[in-house]
């Protein structure tokens, strides 16, 4: 009876720990919207259970032993905009990381405000914004996980090809778009990207590394410049801190590595290389002409104390069209096809410095472009396109709250910008405009 009692026992506490072991964790912090300080003594819970935690005197939180599934995560506390997560997905696989900015409000004691807080909005754009988190980008219908795809089925947008991301936005040009990751504007960020708009077949910024992307088709702010139809803000998460872990994967066009993990007790890295293999499908297929594309994705943060972070990212792309001339008719078909190889890379290195009231931002980055497209005929070259695009810009940015439930935004730019063209027709080449 007691050996029968024993094994009961350890049993049970053999499931008890397994059951642990297979749940998830949602970490995160919380800060104020103003002047990105840490918010302390915040509730945060998963809404519709009993699981939650208050954020500690550096606005970290920790809800543990969550089981597996979708939840709806609120932030709250007195004095705060409360604001709720939708769609998060808890996994054994890694902590979810959250971020949470609450935005201050009066307390009223004389009457109830019921107000919606499962969109956050910012001060600065005050319509035809949207914002869509990672679970929504991905869930997105005909998305295929892309960035631009994702918002390509929003009101007001429109394709111009469904094979492409050329986005017309309340009747503009592909040209009149604006992409900024991390704050960066990014001239495109497709692989084999129309020069001089903002198209291209699939975007090469990895999915998943972004925390989320803010879409707005009018009313910018002056901080986005003079562009005309819509502003696509991508912002990127930072690496998971408890221990190393990465992915591989492979979609309908390509395959990758995903890794990400600590360095130290204040860094961490997000890394990751993607290859597409429709080379290998065209090749076999006995096709004329066959495209390659690679991308490579780093991003390493350093917070050496609560006051300073620093930040560094880079994502690069090399797109490549391959001919292959062996027989009379691959010729005659790839004269008609227009041969694009380009190489392209954005990085940025951030500092952001919190005040007592505020917080400065200041970044250095470099946007690069190469193109490099031409059409043969018969081996006989009928059109070169060679252009270099480089811009570098300072960038500094100043939020500041003077007095209280007010905001000032402060801020400028400095861009050098490089652009080298060199376009090429034989001699003998006739056109009808004059």
């Amino acid at each position: 009876m007691k050996k029968t009692l024993l094994l009961l026992l350890v049993t049970v506490a053999l499931a008890g720990a397994t059951l642990a072991q297979n749940n998830g964790t949602v970490t995160g912090k919380v800060l104020d919207a103003t002047t990105m300080e840490p918010a302390p003594f915040v509730n945060v819970i998963l809404v519709g259970t009993n699981l939650g935690d208050a954020t500690d005197i550096e606005g970290n939180f920790e809800i543990t032993n969550a089981p597996p599934g979708s939840y709806q995560v609120r932030a709250s506390a007195i004095g705060y905009q409360s604001e709720t997560k939708t769609d998060v997905i808890v996994s054994n696989a890694r902590p979810v990381e959250l971020e949470f900015r609450l935005g201050e409000t009066t307390v009223e004691l004389s009457e109830v405000t019921v107000t919606s807080d499962y969109f956050s909005s910012a001060p600065t754009e005050v319509n035809s914004v949207r914002t869509l988190g990672y679970e929504e980008l991905r869930r997105s219908p005909g998305g295929f996980e892309d960035v631009v795809r994702a918002v390509a089925v929003l009101p007001g947008v429109a394709q111009a090809d469904a094979g492409r991301n050329d986005l017309v936005v309340r009747g503009g040009a592909p040209s009149e778009n604006l992409y900024l990751v991390d704050g960066v504007p990014v001239p495109n960020i497709n692989h084999f990207g129309t020069q001089g708009a903002t198209g291209g077949p699939t975007s090469y910024v990895n999915l998943d590394f972004v925390e989320n992307v803010s879409f707005s088709t009018g009313g910018f702010p002056v901080v986005y410049g003079d562009k005309l139809s819509s502003t696509l803000r991508v912002d990127l998460r930072e690496g998971r801190k408890d221990r190393w872990g990465g992915k591989a994967t492979i979609a309908a066009t390509q395959f990758g590595l995903n890794l990400e993990g600590p360095v130290g007790e204040k860094a961490s890295v997000l890394f990751s290389i993607r290859r597409s293999y429709l080379d290998f499908i065209f090749k076999a297929a006995d096709f004329g002409f066959v495209p390659e594309y690679y991308d490579l994705f780093l991003k390493a943060t350093y917070e050496p104390s609560p006051k300073n972070k620093f930040s560094f990212f880079t994502v690069g792309a090399y797109d490549v069209v391959n001919f292959f001339n062996d027989t009379e008719e691959q010729k005659l078909d790839n004269w008609r096809i227009l041969g694009t190889d380009q190489t392209q890379y954005f990085a940025a290195f951030t500092w952001r410095r919190l005040l007592d009231g505020g917080f400065v931002n200041t970044s250095v980055s470099r946007v690069y472009t190469d193109y490099d497209s031409r059409q043969d005929s018969f081996d006989v070259a009928i059109f070169r396109n060679q252009s270099l695009e480089v811009e570098r810009t300072l960038k500094t940015e100043l939020v500041y709250q003077f007095m209280e439930f007010s905001e000032t935004h402060v801020g400028g730019s400095v861009t050098l910008a490089r652009a080298d063209n060199r376009i090429y027709f034989p001699s003998a080449f006739v056109t009808t405009f004059g």
